[in-house]
């Protein structure tokens, strides 16, 4: 066998058992797709999915633009590797078509072109012109590497702080990874010191390197290197964290399809294998306050892409504040992920609501349904802030939970009993629907939340700092300004999952002296005092708390103002700054009012117009 042929055999090897395994494995997990998201992606095909899919592959899986948002440096580093590497392939494609005027030619012969063109004479502009092509994207490649060691000892300078612990099978493909590059750049360097040629960087190297002619078997033994190198990478792709280079195409189609990971193990296996452990979720978790937690979205991934199932404590340790999942470049649905496993965890446990009695649940007709939810109990203010306003406004309005406690089902579900909750949530559908409300006001945004997503009311649910931002439009509420310098803290289901971030603020800025009026979109930061984690202790809560405050408020702030009565009792258990709910300012703001001027423009209100549920 001559060296033509026996040189290319890893990486032949390796690419055929790439190919394999990927066929293998995608067919697997397509056929485990349920049936409502296979529907779901029949019914997403057209032309505009096509194209929006494929500009997101492109703008994602090649030039990373979501981690140009998080720092240039890191972008940098992350596109010079995936875009520099598919340039390359291309080019040698390109050259490949033009010295030997096929179409169609094994994949070997654009990687190894230097190889089967050696001895060639090259002096057309288009030789010169590849030559120098292929340099330029060898250089950029090997300083996104440069970039990429370097990040090894100094990670802060690509904008990251904490850095992910990898397995060692993922540090193995690293390496062979790593090696890729100075591989090839030293194969064409020796081919070019023994045949001469090449560009103005790897022919430059090739003249500077003098090898006697019985050393002239190295070329060859580069070459060999190179391949296996290759070869070697395929290999451990499917079963390391590189796997995502791949799966993240697919992955971008079934998400522009509105294919969600609940619930879905085909799904599941496609999102956990498309996450690449980059690490950027790392600084954006805030549970780093407990030092060794391997229970982070990360490490979760992780553990279930090697098959294995996580342990009960790292997958209910979380906030579930969906910090992670909003930073993610590749956009993983971890939160979902992470109910599927709890789901496994917890929902078979036993369950009993029969003593709740819906025959003795009167039915009280009222426009408005007030539902203060259960920690409204802890912080007693922010309801009794909230029946002042209706009452001073003439509203026809029911407390519905006011003597009894009524829950949403939230904690249910979100520890993955689902069954558990379904009942519950039934019951509690069923009473607030007896009243016959036009309007269903509460202000717990984690009512909130479950009341849009899963009880699929026909009337309109709205947070407390909606309906009073719209007494405010309507002129039936005149705002006094105290002047007390104030931050507001948006809570985790309000504004990341709800999107709800200017009515709060247009409340605030009319009655104090509100200091964040500006806000980024999913970036506001969990309290700490999240119902999904029932694995903190109490000082773990107060030391993310406090965290949290440090980070959002000023040096004159003299008042921390928040929409949620958990993010309420938990900055109050932190004990920095004064805390008050929107509603309780809102409520002293009114009461200093003459009554005359809070009923002056009282008037019959059309609910329809309020905002719909999704």
């Amino acid at each position: 066998m001559d060296m033509e042929s026996f040189f290319v055999i890893p990486f032949t090897i390796g690419l055929i058992f790439l190919i394999i395994s990927l066929i293998i494995s995608y067919t697997r997990w397509f056929m485990t797709l349920r049936i409502r998201n296979k529907v779901r992606l029949k019914k997403a095909l057209s032309i505009k999915w096509l194209v929006d899919s494929l500009a997101e592959v492109f703008r994602e899986c090649l030039l990373h633009m979501r981690i140009f948002k998080v720092n240039r440096r890191l972008w940098y580093m992350h596109t010079s590797l995936a875009f520099g590497w598919f340039l390359l392939i291309l080019a040698g494609q390109l050259e490949t078509i033009c010295k030997t005027g096929t179409f169609l030619s094994s994949p070997s012969k654009a990687i190894f072109l230097d190889f089967y063109v050696r001895g060639y004479l090259e002096t057309g502009w288009l030789d010169i012109g590849f030559n120098y092509i292929m340099d330029i994207l060898l250089i950029f490649i090997l300083s996104g590497l440069f970039l990429a060691i370097y990040k090894r000892f100094n990670a802060k300078l690509l904008g990251v702080s904490k850095t992910a612990n990898h397995s060692s099978t993922d540090k193995t493909a690293l390496a062979f990874l790593w090696l890729v590059f100075p591989a090839r750049l030293i194969a064409e360097s020796l081919n070019h010191t023994v045949y001469g040629g090449g560009g103005f960087f790897t022919g430059f190297l090739g003249n500077l390197i003098y090898l006697p002619e019985n050393y002239y078997f190295l070329s060859d033994a580069a070459w060999l290197f190179y391949s296996s190198v290759l070869g070697g990478f395929f290999i451990l792709l499917p079963f390391s964290r590189y796997m995502h280079i791949f799966t993240e195409i697919p992955h971008i189609f079934f998400k522009n399809a509105n294919i969600e990971a609940l619930h879905d193990d085909g799904i599941t296996n496609f999102q956990v294998h498309a996450c690449s452990l980059c690490g950027i979720c790392l600084d954006a978790c805030q549970m780093n306050v407990k030092t060794g937690l391997m229970g982070q979205s990360l490490y979760f991934l992780r553990n279930l892409r090697n098959g294995k199932k996580p342990k009960e404590n790292s997958v209910m340790n979380c906030l579930m504040c969906g910090r992670c999942k909003q930073v993610c470049p590749v956009q993983v649905d971890t939160l979902s992920i992470r109910m599927n496993e709890r789901n496994r965890i917890n929902g078979k446990m036993n369950y009993d609501f029969s003593y709740l009695d819906e025959a003795s649940w009167p039915a009280f007709p009222s426009k408005i349904v007030f539902f203060g939810g259960c920690l409204t109990r802890l912080t007693p203010a922010i309801t009794e802030a909230m029946k002042k306003i209706f009452m001073l406004t003439g509203e026809d309005f029911i407390f519905i939970d006011e003597y009894e406690a009524i829950c949403c089902g939230r904690p249910l579900l979100l520890s993955g009993q689902y069954e558990a909750f379904r009942e519950i949530s039934n019951r509690t559908r069923s009473k607030i629907l007896n009243c016959n409300p036009a309007l269903i006001v509460t202000t717990c945004p984690i009512c909130l939340n479950t009341f849009k997503n899963d009880y699929y009311y026909q009337v309109p649910v709205v947070h407390h700092s909606q309906y009073l931002n719209s007494l405010i439009k309507e002129g039936r509420f005149i705002p006094q300004q105290n002047g007390i310098k104030t931050v507001y803290h948006d809570p985790c289901e309000l504004g990341r999952d709800l999107g709800i971030y200017s009515e709060p603020r247009n409340v605030l800025d009319l009655l104090v002296y509100l200091q964040n009026k500006d806000y980024t979109p999913g970036d506001g930061l969990c309290c700490g005092g999240s119902l999904a984690d029932l694995e903190l202790d109490v000082e773990e809560k107060r030391q993310i708390a406090r965290e949290t405050i440090e980070q959002i408020v000023t040096n004159d702030t003299q008042q921390l103002t928040t929409s949620c009565p958990l993010c309420k009792k938990t900055f109050q258990m932190a004990g920095l700054y004064p805390v008050k709910d929107l509603a309780e300012i809102y409520a002293e703001s009114m009461i200093t009012l003459p009554v005359e001027k809070i009923t002056a423009n009282m008037k019959i209100r059309n609910y329809s117009n309020m905002p719909v549920n999704r």
